[in-house]
């Protein structure tokens, strides 16, 4: 009977890493080998969950760090770092007035709010909340997965 347990606080245990090691590669662009370092799992183990399930419909974790890259939370991280080097004198390397140009094309098309910018309201709810009771932040982080799971399957 016990061993029963262990195993399902195992199966806990490691569904919490994969989601922590998830965030950690797509949110924050660690690598393999230094989540593996930090949460004590083997390189093998995070290659087959970067992988995905394809069967499930689920992306690699490669195609979503990529689209996380382009989510609107990063780009605005990208025109404040121009601003900055704009207010110090610097050059701009980016053409903001093209890059307004076509947001304000995709708000026009778009009727709905885009899934990418779901999710980077609920990362910045999620860090503020995990600041304020963390075991509440894990409970919302999947609620908020399931929620972003299914603004998803609506726009497709």
């Amino acid at each position: 009977m016990a061993k029963k347990s262990e195993t399902r606080g195992n199966n806990v245990s490691n569904k919490l890493k994969k989601e922590m090691a998830e965030r950690m590669f797509i949110e924050e662009g660690m690598t393999a080998k230094a989540i593996a370092a930090t949460l004590d799992v083997s390189e093998q183990t995070l290659s087959r969950w970067r992988k995905g399930y394809e069967i499930d419909g689920e992306k690699s974790w490669d195609d979503r760090r990529a689209e996380f890259v382009t989510s609107p939370h990063k780009i605005r991280e990208v025109l404040m770092r121009e601003l900055k080097t704009v207010a110090e004198g610097g050059i701009s390397t980016i053409d903001a007035d093209s890059l307004a140009k076509i947001n304000k094309v995709l708000e026009t098309v778009s009727d709905k709010i885009n899934p990418q910018v779901i999710f980077s309201v609920f990362k910045e709810f999620d860090n503020w909340m995990a600041d304020q009771e963390p075991q509440t932040a894990v409970l919302f982080t999947q609620w908020h997965k399931q929620f972003l799971l299914y603004k998803i399957n609506q726009a497709s």
